[in-house]
């Protein structure tokens, strides 16, 4: 966990400095492509790729007019109390419908909306404004 973790650092820290890409060196290959794929598919960056030499992923940021499509990434890093998130739960926070937690259940990671329609909870991993 504690790689991904690092790797939504190294986004929001590209973001902040509105650089293009974001450089991640993971030790757990599989987790990392998995929450890029996330990331990709809900349209937050707009790709990412291997260096297979170098041993890092290299994530393309997206913007939208000089500004970035996602505002803020905020984490639920707390290793001691990790932050777990009920079916029930997860309903009146699609009422507001601001953000899109992203939650690791025994499916993988999925976004809130999807876990709902699943109808099952999980690890609130992180909060993407």
């Amino acid at each position: 966990m504690k790689d991904i973790f690092k790797l939504l650092n190294n986004v929001n820290i590209g973001l902040l400095h509105k650089q293009k890409y974001a450089i991640f060196k993971p030790k757990n290959k599989k987790l990392a492509s998995r929450m890029l794929s996330l990331l990709y598919t809900e349209g937050f960056i707009l790709g990412y790729f291997y260096n297979v030499i170098k041993n890092t992923y290299n994530i393309l940021l997206n913007y939208f007019k000089g500004q970035y499509v996602l505002g803020t990434i905020k984490t639920f890093n707390k290793s001691t109390y990790p932050v777990y998130v009920k079916y029930t739960d997860l309903i009146s926070i699609q009422r507001f419908g601001v953000a899109t937690l992203i939650l690791s259940t025994i499916k993988g990671f999925l976004p809130h909306y999807l876990a709902m329609k699943y109808k099952i909870g999980g690890r609130a991993i992180c909060l993407l404004q």
